[in-house]
């Protein structure tokens, strides 16, 4: 019972943040392109992150008040914000929050469309299937968030938990058909597009902090006997194997589902690093009093982070790029903060959404 309600405070704050990050008007077309001159491009060792020019940023465009998740192609992205068109919440005893509703965006055009808006409810985290055909998103209004999914084609949404199952609070695409979530009620859980759920019966004990899947293989963060350490279990065989990874904050899987991004605590600071899929650390690419928003580019050459570090007895924030085959980092902007990271099909683009204060701000980066 203690995990569980861990796991449901861990999700309070993530409830929070969105909230707060809705308090504040947001407007529509409110972006502001900034030159390539203006963009921070450090290739010294003043931060220890590696030397030599790896890559080049061309421009960064800023879109405040808007939460950029996903991208439908390179001139397109799903986004959160503020819907003022929307009466206020009226389930909140300080009504002092406008919902929150999802969009596309054309970045050239600069026009928005509505994917779907509701009263009294808050709508994030939408991630497109690998088709680009559903669409994986939240809602919430108080209490738990849930996860749905729906076609962008038809409209249709379709939950991806089911009552009997209880509510889960992460949940990802794991190919073009199907959703993997961690439960509140433990162990993890498979949707597919029609909303068919199944429990996996093997981690059904187990309280998970979040899960993934890349074939037959589903690769796990335990809260319990040991806690936050990795597992990996073969669906096939039913094998669970205890990865050499203690610590663990976040996993991101590769493109190709042969290594593993991860995120450790190391007593007062955090460190990402490069394993293969039985956990042997291939890389350390950074460590800091904070690393945040890590993703694989497309192609796997490259990986975007955010990291914070005391230098001469001062925090240096900044985001990064790690060139894979160099082994070498370079920062591209500097002083940002706790940050979501997503690449564009090409990956020449990247989104950078940051919770300042109390609002969500996203911008793009254009490298080459």
């Amino acid at each position: 019972m203690k995990k569980l309600e861990f796991i449901k405070f861990a999700m309070l704050i993530l409830v929070t943040l969105t909230l707060s990050a809705c308090s504040i008007g947001q407007g529509e077309n409110n972006t502001d392109k900034e030159e390539p001159g203006e963009v921070i491009v450090d290739s010294g060792n003043e931060t220890n992150e590696g030397e030599g020019e790896l890559i080049s940023v061309e421009k960064v465009e800023k879109y405040e008040g808007m939460e950029i998740t996903d991208w439908i192609d390179e001139h397109t992205v799903v986004l959160a914000k503020e819907n003022q068109e929307l009466e206020k919440m009226s389930l909140l005893e300080n009504a002092e929050f406008y919902p929150r509703s999802l969009y596309t965006y054309n970045l050239d055009t600069k026009e928005f469309k509505t994917i779907k808006a509701q009263k009294n409810m808050f709508l994030g985290g939408a991630t497109l299937s690998p088709d680009k055909k559903h669409l994986l998103y939240y809602e919430n209004s108080i209490g738990d968030i849930a996860f749905y999914q729906m076609s962008l084609e038809e409209g249709k949404q379709t939950p991806v938990t089911e009552d009997i199952i209880g509510s889960v609070y992460t949940a990802e695409w794991t190919d073009e058909n199907n959703i993997i979530g961690a439960s509140y009620a433990g162990g993890a859980v498979m949707a597919d597009k029609e909303g068919n759920v199944t429990q996996i019966a093997e981690l059904q004990e187990e309280q998970l902090f979040n899960a993934h899947k890349r074939q037959e293989k589903i690769y796990y963060i335990t809260t319990e006997n040991p806690s936050f350490q990795v597992y990996k279990m073969d669906l096939k065989t039913k094998e669970k194997k205890k990865l050499p990874l203690e610590n663990a904050e976040r996993i991101t899987l590769s493109p190709d589902g042969n290594q593993l991004l991860v995120t450790q605590i190391t007593g007062n600071t955090k460190r990402l690093i490069i394993a293969d899929t039985d956990g042997n650390i291939q890389s350390t690419i950074a460590e800091g009093s904070d690393v945040t928003g890590a993703s694989w580019s497309p192609n796997q050459q490259m990986i975007v982070y955010q990291s914070n570090s005391v230098i001469n007895g001062e925090e240096v924030s900044g985001l990064y790029l790690f060139e894979v085959t160099s082994d070498e980092s370079i920062q591209i902007v500097q002083d940002i903060g706790n940050v979501k990271t997503k690449w564009s099909p090409s990956g020449k683009k990247i989104s950078v959404t940051e919770l300042d204060e109390r609002i969500y701000n996203s911008s793009i980066i254009s490298i080459k």
